[in-house]
């Protein structure tokens, strides 16, 4: 395979009139809801903050901070798990017909797939104490704030956390399915920060420092040095490399397979053909943004106006508005009071309209952000309320599908390279063992089962009677379905059927002990035979291969 070279500067040139397109639409979804994400800083926290606007509405700062929380609780939850190490179920059954047929016992068998359940229990809970100890979550949090206003971020996962470019950071080309192709990172980083190799291949024969980005008035130990990073997919490898004014970066070059990139270039939204994605608020309310600011900012300012108290005096009157205006509260003034008038703006039913007109445009964005308000009414009951959040909650069904695909699936791939390169987690067997996502849409399905489940057995108990659920019903079973639906696990947390069984046969001795005890008194033979016949029933029968 030959390896790509070439001037990243000239494709990162070549690819960016595409990125600024989507740049500006992010740019107006910004200035409505989160201003900040709009500036860019340079190597030494210089911000750009002249496109800084704060809006007139802040119904859409607040929408955007909670729809990113809730996308961060389902595909990050703290208090489940975020993907489970399975076992390939063909390739299991392979394997224990060729023990079978090498004559291992089948006892023998089940001990060993109960031993590797449970030690692939162990290395999941490694992963995520990892993810929680760092601050992946931060990162991904910032991901998920510009996938909502911007549509597109790119996460880069290293040994020492996750970083996130956002898009003014980053040109991206996708093939027509989608795949990403090619993408080239320009990072402005400050001279001083550089590598002493890097410092050295900027030095020029004359001792002077190549590279610069000119326009800057600082010194030139503290201006930029634009460096690029260059990552190309291929069938099963991803490649990047470095370069700094058209030289590459020594020992800057990797590969890594396909499904181990550390490189995710995130989308809100998959449209074929396109190479950036439309944001949430570009999809979903933006007008409504935009009519919200306009009346938000009319009432506003009618409002300050309205609140302003003027007068006016007639040209010919007695009155001398200088004292009038200077006089204390309670003075006496000479004058007639039809040659004063206060100012009335008379626009008080007009602000009602348009106080009316906001408030439903708020409405719909609070449906669009998912911000549960209960219905305005003296009688709201939980069930009403609990149905309206499972609705608001399966809306994001979409989002929650191709994040769980393009972020949270290769990310704990990537996750578990790193751990196990730092010698954390064994070398698992990529055909036998395989994580597979329990958050994001396979979490809003487990949720609808709950549902279900709850509903039926409502329905159930209401048309046969609670005395009916214990003779139609298997408990045994519906503790597991419900756990299942709720992602529990029921290890050590419900007793076997085993355990059930002694604990009944315990029962049975005592009350047959009590019996003969209550009846002993008046023959103490027949205590005797319920104590011999208690402790029979007491020993292990013995088994077949026993007799």
């Amino acid at each position: 395979m030959k390896l790509r070279t070439g001037n990243c500067a000239a494709t990162y040139k070549a690819l960016e009139s595409e990125r600024n397109a989507q740049v500006e639409k992010g740019d107006t979804c910004a200035s409505l809801t989160l201003p900040y994400l709009m500036t860019d800083s340079d190597g030494f926290g210089q911000r750009d903050n002249s496109m800084q606007r704060n809006p007139w509405n802040g119904v859409g700062q607040k929408g955007v901070q909670t729809i990113v929380a809730k996308l961060l609780l389902s595909l990050l939850p703290p208090t489940e798990q975020i993907f489970r190490l399975t076992i390939d179920e063909v390739q299991m059954a392979t394997q224990q017909q060729q023990l079978l047929q090498a004559g291992a016992p089948p006892e023998e068998l089940a001990k060993q797939k109960t031993e590797l359940d449970l030690g692939l229990a162990r290395l999941e809970r490694v992963v995520l104490n990892d993810v929680e100890t760092s601050n992946d979550r931060l990162a991904i949090q910032e991901a998920l704030t510009h996938l909502v206003v911007y549509g597109n971020a790119l996460i880069y996962i290293e040994k020492d956390g996750l970083k996130c470019f956002p898009m003014r950071k980053y040109v991206l080309k996708r093939d027509a399915i989608g795949n990403p192709l090619e993408c080239v990172i320009c990072e402005k980083i400050g001279y001083q920060a550089l590598p002493e190799a890097v410092k050295q291949m900027l030095v020029d024969e004359d001792g002077e420092v190549k590279g610069l980005i000119p326009g800057e008035d600082s010194p030139d130990y503290q201006k930029n040095i634009e460096v690029y990073t260059h990552v190309y997919w291929e069938t099963n490898k991803v490649h990047w490399y470095q370069e700094v004014k058209g030289v590459e970066v020594e020992g800057k070059r990797g590969s890594a397979p396909l499904d181990e990139s550390p490189f995710l270039p995130l989308r809100m939204y998959r449209i074929d053909g396109e190479s950036y994605s439309p944001s949430y608020i570009e999809a979903v309310c933006l007008a409504d943004l935009r009519t919200a600011e306009a009346l938000s900012q009319a009432i506003t300012e009618g409002a300050l106006i309205a609140a302003q108290t003027k007068h006016l005096v007639k040209p010919s009157s007695v009155v001398n508005p200088k004292k009038l205006a200077e006089a204390a509260n309670g003075a006496y003034l000479a004058g007639n009071p039809d040659d004063v008038f206060t100012i009335r703006t008379e626009k008080g039913n007009d602000m009602q309209v348009a106080l009316q007109s906001l408030a439903t445009v708020e409405a719909r964005l609070s449906q669009s952000f998912m911000l549960h308000s209960p219905r305005d009414a003296e009688r709201v009951t939980a069930e009403e309320n609990r149905i309206l959040i499972q609705q608001i909650e399966a809306a994001l069904g979409s989002v929650f599908s191709i994040l769980s695909q393009e972020l949270v699936r290769p990310y704990i791939a990537r996750k578990l390279v790193l751990l196990t390169r730092r010698g954390k987690l064994p070398t698992l067997p990529n055909d036998l063992v395989k994580p597979v996502i329990s958050v994001g849409l396979r979490a809003l399905g487990r949720s609808n089962d709950l549902e279900k489940t709850a509903r039926f057995m409502q329905i159930l108990q209401q048309t046969i009677g609670p005395e009916g659920i214990g003779t139609f019903v298997d408990t045994s079973e519906l503790i597991r379905r419900l756990a299942s639906s709720m992602g529990m696990e029921l290890n050590g947390l419900i007793k076997t059927e085993e355990q059930i069984a002694m604990e009944q046969q315990q029962a049975q001795q005592q009350a047959m002990m009590q019996q003969a005890m209550q009846a002993g008194m008046a023959d103490p033979q027949k205590l005797a035979n319920a104590a011999a016949t208690s402790q029979e029933m007491a020993q292990p029968q013995p088994t077949e291969e026993q007799q």
